[in-house]
């Protein structure tokens, strides 16, 4: 099933609730995983399942029924046949109808309807259709929200979801353009794979429920292959053939048929949706009802917060709109009341047109009689039938919808191509992420976690990475995990890009959780898994994969040459690390960041580089090679593991795939090599044999070797170091001649026959001086040492121990074929004591090979090492059965002759030896090789050969003959006949004219005869001949024809694959060669042994290795080595820099390029051809609309004049938010963008705070009272208040004396704003009508005073000194949470008749403090007086504020200020807040803290 998990749940924790995750470890995700394609689920659940599911549902989830029949009230007699509810009495609930029903009762959904347990649930199965399964609940409209999540995840297996897309708009069929069809598809579909998100709509097949389902039918990757959650909430109600749902036992599976030629008014359900959830409130027939459930889930889901590093994210949502009607309107409004962003598909028809139509207006532009025209033209079958007031309602929730642009994407239809619905609906998201007030911190990296679950790096570069942010490397640790995590290449170059250190990044509990987080179908998951079982120190508390373990694997991988990468993770705990949950991609997972005590990594770049390779990640590898250091030996490890685990993987793809990232790598380790040796054959030759201290103290030449590195071992660089190696000190340029006269005659090595390698000068001052500072001549002692040591160089020269090997082993072949032909004897001659003591010798220098360990690799791994070599398997085969040979030799006098035939053998093994020693011929090398890998052909091929001669030879045998008792006959006659017909033998006996009575036993038992065949007694045969003669000419055909034939061209495929790699193959096989004779003592057999002698006496007198390691390795200090690796990395980059400019130059980049470069010249041709004509138009369109404002507001200002007077300035403090969204929401320019808004938005939000009453809709046009609103009749409302004193709201209406625009009394009815109208004796709001009458829930008619101090200080260091790396001076301001509210506010509120510092304030501050607060307020600078937009306010009721800022600049005022608040008394928290526009606090104070930061001069 789609994103569902088939394997056992472990639990995982999302806002306390428990969930089970799809996981083999605590530590893998439990939440969706977008990149991992899933087969989808059995089609029905098992039995064990069915039980738990059925109590679980039956326990929870309750169905509706009616229970009373009460007829509908109507003039149509078909339906006083119906209840209330919509049933016909004959479909009614009928065990429970009531016949006793009192005459005009009406029915009542609270009175009439009962909760069942639910009786629909379980698995669903659609006849006749593509997709053949779904789940489905049928579910109480009451049911809670938590209860259908849990049913979701926990018992339908669901993971969690990263995004959760709603997408509403036309329930009935409608038609949009293919183009358009196919690009929304695509797009919805590819957004939802990507992320792991759950697709939400209303689940009927019909209208944009069908076109979701055929979007996932056709875009999704297939029927088995697609993860796309796709859910349908539907009304049980209007299901068509829903009886069929209906299964008393609960789960059992259901067959829906979709019968939509029969369904009438009600609608089938969608045969490409996942999961059904049916809302049943008990009515039939009756549409809508699952909307407010709908709506309740999708904010429950939303609300849903997962731990991201640190910060608690919420699961995104957004709502895609296709299409739709006035109901769809109605959804995006409250949608966007709610802050969820929608994306509208224009082209798509009806109100989603109109709002695409319309968003890029000014608020002043869409009026009544724009929407009407729009209506008109787009609801051309129902615009009769709307009415006015509707209208009006309509055109107020557009311009709210427009008003808050970053809420609002539109998809246009002429850029779906270039955008797409997954682009888009991820720009809705940052859009609605960037206008949150949250803390910056909190809304930037949720921010940049949705750029790189979309895998977006080009949207974080120009988005998110700006100048509005200042980003800390350590911000993006988060994303970066969840980068490496999901395979996400470009953001990792981009965070590197940014300045994040991997070295930093990269702890022991980060790589811990990486190796935790690898794929569970992964071959090194298994492995590692493997590991952990076996350890039995495992802490089941934490991570159950340890870094010890992957040490262990790793040492696997590269065959034991490196030394463990991890010690034991058993001292390496670490201790009270902050337990912080991430959620990567969607998958939550518990991640210990690093913290105080967390152990740093000695070399985490080669972690992470491991870390890809093992998990075959080539882009994620390549970059962090670029990073890393001694690029040619990691090349080469990641070579090794790769070429490793592709012999256990069993997925063909998966190890194509690492064979050719193997070779890729050793490619670049040449490239590097050769780069270095160009530059400085010296230092590139320190490379070769430099030991590691990285990689687990290896060489690049090991390394090169294990991984079969032919291609780097092939390269002039590494050849040319072998061939110094094999002439030692000798020059390269000897002949052989002379090498091998010089053997012959040793003194002629004094004679300059043979030059040496020229070495280096010692420096100056390293020469010896006598005591008067004069330099010494040479003595005779330095001649001796000339002399001795040219005679040493000579000899242990490994070109010259070779020559001297090959005599000595051909010496032993001739005295061993001398002694087994010519010299055998009962009791062994001095010419076979020699043979045992040269044997003798050959096997100490092969127990020295085998013990000699310099490397302290110990001993097991030293002896995998040694039996893994071909030919070291070969010496010990013959030295075993020389052995045996040797013991029955010397037993007894009757076993000679056995012992004689073993050493036979041995002999010829012995021979085989031979071929070793000429593989170091260029000429007979290459020949050796290939015939070694045929001789492994061979061995496939007798594998086939051996069956059909098995199969001729027993059918043959049991037709001839009869109870065959000999062995050794039978197997002449099976095996050995057989085979030898192949070679032209043909046997006599399957013919009957060939039979001889004379040359066979009849009864067998002549052992020197075989037995005879079938006959008569007188020399006919019996058998049929016919039959013997097809078998014997099958078999030549199968075995002589087909499998020679067969051998042959195995045998041709070898050859041809040796011989197009001849010289590669040969300098690589050279290599172990060379080294062997390198390491070797310089005397042959059997002189070896004086050797042996030597360094045994040696080592038990000092206790270590006589032996110089003269295996290739050099041990470089710390500076020399740190230098050389600088300048590896030097060349490295050179070599990178190369390669990008060939494959620049490369034909392939070339036609892209070009062809990138012709379709932006067609592009830009394209916008050329209609700028013109869409400059014209804009500027005609941005000139009347000029005109006509100006006009506008001008005749409105001189009739106020007029009228009223004006006896101040008055001011208006205008959501803030409103201005930014109206100034965003115009038409990409600055000059359509309002400065302010010319009318009060806050307060004619439809709904009133805190109460269910709903403003009439007032749109712009009919804010001003001088304009005329027929119909207008707001709803009156009076809350309910306690601290209104004497003052009565319902009194106040009917007194005609209160001086309103004057003090009274104690009031002071003046406005800031001006002389303001008063009607029917009640004030009227000067900024215009609000939709509501009456007091609402302020304190009294009429404008209604606050002060709002705005307390600030400077942002500081903890010493009090202002931080110098900020460019501008921070502002801090106080800011108060009230327990009851989620928002901040300034600290302040209403005052009272005759208060200075209203009571809020005065509750925070001790009393002796308010009369210094009260000197400090009038000394502050007033930044506000005015009308305050606030959603409380009414028609006849408004608050007008004034905000007064207090700057503590002094310490002593700021800690005199700090000592007098008291907190705890204020009954919420208070804070320093520094000052942004990010800011969490309401968003009608966001202008005085604007205002505040402009006075100062400060950042906002």
């Amino acid at each position: 099933m789609g994103n569902t998990k088939s394997k056992s749940p472990v639990p995982d924790r999302i806002d306390g609730v428990q969930l089970h995750s799809n996981v083999n470890s605590p530590h893998r995700p439990g939440t969706a995983d977008p990149k991992k394609k899933k087969k989808t689920a059995p089609k029905f659940i098992d039995g064990e399942k069915v039980d738990v599911l059925n109590s679980w549902v039956s326990q929870n989830i309750r169905k509706k029924e009616c229970v009373t029949f009460i007829p509908q009230v109507s003039e149509t007699p078909s339906d006083r046949d119906k209840c209330g509810c919509g049933h016909t009495r004959h479909t009614h609930f009928e065990d429970h109808i009531s016949s006793s029903v009192e005459p005009g009762t009406v029915w009542d959904p609270h009175k009439h309807v009962r909760e069942f347990p639910s009786d629909a649930h379980g698995d669903l199965t659609f006849t006749g259709t593509t997709r053949t399964w779904a789940k489905y609940v049928r579910a109480s409209n009451d049911t809670p929200p938590r209860l259908l999540f849990n049913l979701l995840t926990q018992q339908w297996d669901l993971s969690v979801p990263n995004l959760l897309i709603s997408v509403t708009g036309g329930a009935k069929n409608f038609n949009i353009s293919p183009r358009l069809k196919t690009e929304f598809s695509r797009g919805l579909v590819t957004a939802a794979q990507s992320t792991g998100a759950w697709i939400i709509t209303g689940g009927s097949h019909a209208g944009v429920m069908k076109h979701v389902g055929e979007a996932v039918r056709d875009f999704s990757g297939g029927q088995h292959e697609s993860d796309i959650v796709l859910i349908g909430i539907a009304t049980w109600g209007i299901v068509h053939n829903k009886e069929a749902l209906i299964s008393e036992a609960g789960g059992a599976p259901a067959v829906y048929h979709m019968d939509e030629g029969s369904q009438g008014s009600l609608c089938c359900l969608d045969n490409n949706h996942t999961h059904f959830i049916l809302v049943d409130n008990g009515t039939c027939g009756k549409y809508g009802v699952e909307i407010p459930l709908r709506a309740k889930l999708e904010k429950y889901i939303s609300a849903q917060t997962m731990e991201k590093a640190g910060t608690t994210i919420k699961i995104p949502i957004v709502c895609v709109v296709l299409e739709g009607g006035p109901g769809t309107l109605d959804t995006i409004y409250n949608s966007m009341c709610n802050n969820t962003p929608c994306v509208i598909v224009e082209g798509s028809g009806r109100v989603a047109d109109i709002i695409a139509q319309v968003a890029h207006l000014r608020i002043s532009r869409i009026t009544i009689s724009l929407v009407k025209e729009k209506l008109q033209n787009l609801f051309q079958d129902t615009y009769e039938s709307f009415t006015e007031a509707q209208i009006t309602m309509w055109t107020k929730k557009i311009q709210d919808i427009v008003r808050m642009g970053s809420l609002l994407t539109i998809l246009r239809d002429d850029k779906t191509e270039e955008q797409g619905m997954d682009v888009a609906i991820l720009q809705a998201l940052l859009k609605a992420s960037r206008s949150t007030d949250n803390s910056g911190q909190e809304n930037w990296d949720h921010q940049l976690k949705l750029a790189v679950a979309w895998n977006r790096p080009d949207i974080a570069e120009s988005q998110i990475f700006t100048e509005d942010w200042l980003w800390k490397t350590s911000d993006l640790y988060a994303s970066l995990m969840v980068s490496l995590v999901d395979d996400k290449p470009s953001f990792l170059r981009l965070f590197l890009e940014r300045g994040v250190s991997l070295s930093e990044f990269l702890t022991w509990d980060v790589l811990t959780e990486l190796y935790n987080n690898t794929e569970p179908s992964s071959l090194i998951h298994s492995k590692l898994e493997r590991q952990a079982m076996l350890d039995e120190s495992t802490d089941m508390n934490g991570p159950k994969i340890q870094l010890h373990h992957v040490s262990r694997v790793l040492q696997e991988l590269l065959g034991g040459l490196t030394e463990p990468l991890y010690p034991d993770g058993r001292s390496h705990r670490t201790r009270n690390l902050a337990h912080i949950n991430i959620k990567i991609s969607g998958k939550v997972s518990s991640m210990r960041l690093a913290s105080d005590c967390t152990l740093q990594l000695e070399h985490p770049v080669r972690d992470l580089l491991i870390w890809c390779i093992v998990q075959n990640r080539a882009e994620l590898a390549e970059i962090i090679w670029c990073q890393s250091q001694d690029c040619i030996v990691g090349a080469l490890a990641c070579r090794k593991i790769l070429k490793a685990l592709s012999k256990e993987e069993d997925d063909t793809e998966s190890m194509e795939n690492m064979k050719k990232l193997a070779d890729v790598y050793e490619e670049r380790a040449a490239g590097v090599f050769s780069e270095c040796y160009e530059s400085d054959e010296s230092r590139a030759e320190q490379l070769l044999i430099r030991v590691s201290s990285i990689w687990g103290k290896t060489t690049c030449l090991d390394l090169a070797q294990e991984s079969q590195g032919q291609a780097f071992m092939s390269q002039g660089g590494v050849q040319m170091f072998l061939n110094k190696t094999w002439c030692g000190k000798l020059s390269v340029d000897n002949g052989l001649l002379a090498i091998l006269l010089c053997m012959l005659l040793f003194p002629l090595i004094y004679t300059g026959l043979v030059m040496y390698r020229k070495e280096p000068l010692a420096p100056r001052s390293s020469r010896r001086t006598d005591t008067n500072g004069q330099m010494k001549s040479p003595v005779r002692s330095s001649q001796t040492r000339n002399c001795l040591r040219t005679f040493l160089h000579f000899f242990t020269a490994p070109i010259v121990k070779f020559y001297y090997n090959v005599v000595s082993y051909v010496g032993f072949l001739w005295l061993f074929a001398y002694v087994l032909m010519m010299n055998f004897q009962t009791s062994p001659s001095w010419s076979e004591y020699i043979l045992y003591g040269w044997v003798f010798a050959i096997l100490c220098e092969e127990l020295r090979q085998l013990l000699y360990d310099p490397d302290r690799l110990g001993f097991v791994v030293k002896s995998v090492q040694y039996i893994s070599e071909f030919w070291n398997q070969i010496d010990s085969l013959a030295l075993v059965l020389f052995a045996v040979g040797l013991i029955c030799r010397l037993a007894s006098v009757d076993t000679v002759y056995l012992g004689r035939i073993f050493l036979s053998i041995d002999f010829m093994i012995f021979c085989v030896r031979l071929l070793h020693i000429f593989t170091v011929s260029k000429v007979l090398g290459p020949k050796i090789i290939m015939l070694r890998r045929m001789v492994m052909d061979l061995f496939f091929f007798f594998f086939l050969l051996a069956i059909w001669i098995l199969s001729f030879g027993v059918a043959k045998q049991a037709i001839l003959t009869s109870n065959e008792i000999r062995l050794n006959w039978i197997f002449r006659n099976v095996v050995y006949g057989p085979y030898l017909t192949l070679f032209g033998q043909m046997p006599s006996d399957i013919d009957g004219l060939n039979f001889d009575p004379t040359k066979c036993s009849q009864d067998g038992t002549n052992p020197l005869l075989p037995k005879c065949v079938y006959n008569d007694g007188s020399g006919n045969a019996l058998f049929p001949e016919w039959l013997t003669i097809i078998l014997m000419c099958i078999y030549l055909l199968m075995a002589n024809i087909l499998l020679m034939n067969l051998l042959i061209a195995i045998f041709s495929n070898t050859f041809g694959d040796v011989e197009s790699h001849t010289d590669q193959i040969w300098k690589f096989y050279r290599f172990g060669l060379i080294k062997e004779y390198n390491e070797r003592p310089a005397a042959p057999p059997p002189f070896i042994l004086l050797s042996h002698f030597y360094f045994l006496l040696k080592y038990g007198l000092s206790k270590r290795s006589t032996m110089s390691h003269k295996a290739m390795r050099c041990i470089m200090d710390e500076a020399g080595e740190s230098s050389l690796l600088s300048w590896e990395l030097y060349m490295r980059d050179n070599y990178v820099h190369n390669q990008q400019l060939l494959d620049a130059q490369s034909q392939e980049n070339v036609v892209k390029n070009t062809a990138d470069s012709v379709s932006a010249v067609l592009k830009l041709l394209n916008m050329e051809k209609g700028s013109d004509g869409q400059n014209m138009e804009r500027r005609l369109y941005l000139l009347e609309d000029q005109v006509s404002r100006s006009s506008q507001q001008l005749q409105w200002i001189v009739s106020a004049l007029q009228e009223k007077g004006f006896t101040g300035t008055g001011q208006m403090l205008v959501h803030s938010k409103s201005q930014d969204l109206e100034e965003k929401a115009s038409l990409g320019s600055d000059s359509l963008g309002d400065k302010k808004s010319v009318y009060h938005v806050n307060s004619r939000t439809l709904q009133y705070p805190n109460s269910n009453v709903t403003r009439y809709p007032v749109p712009d046009e009919m804010v001003p009272w001088e304009v005329t609103f027929p119909g207008y009749d707001p709803p009156f409302l009076i809350a309910d208040r306690d601290d209104r004193g004497p003052y009565d709201p319902h009194s106040e209406m009917s007194q005609t004396n209160r001086k309103y625009n004057g003090v009274d009394g104690a009031l002071d009815l003046r406005s800031s704003c001006g002389t303001y109208l008063v009607q029917h004796g009640l004030p009227l709001n000067p900024m215009g009508r609000t939709g509501l009458r009456g007091v609402g829930s302020l304190r009294w008619f009429g404008p209604n005073h606050s002060l709002h101090p705005v307390i600030t200080r400077w942002n500081t260091r903890p010493n009090g000194s202002v931080d110098r790396k900020i460019s501008r001076k921070m502002l801090e301001i106080l800011v108060v949470k009230q327990i009851e509210n989620e928002l901040w506010a300034l600290p302040g509120g209403t005052l009272s008749p005759g208060e200075e510092i209203p009571s809020k304030l005065q509750s925070i501050l001790n009393e002796k403090y308010v009369k210094q607060f009260s000197d400090l307020l009038r000394g502050g600078t007033e930044v506000f007086r005015g009308y305050l937009d606030d959603p409380r306010n009414t028609d006849n009721s408004w608050i007008e504020t004034r905000a007064v800022n207090i700057h503590l600049d002094s310490e002593e005022k700021l800690s005199r200020f700090l000592k007098n608040v008291n907190e705890s008394s204020s009954g919420g928290s208070l804070r320093w807040q520094i000052l942004d526009h990010k800011i969490p606090i309401y968003a009608d104070e966001k202008e005085i803290l604007q205002r505040t930061a402009e006075l100062h001069g400060t950042h906002y």
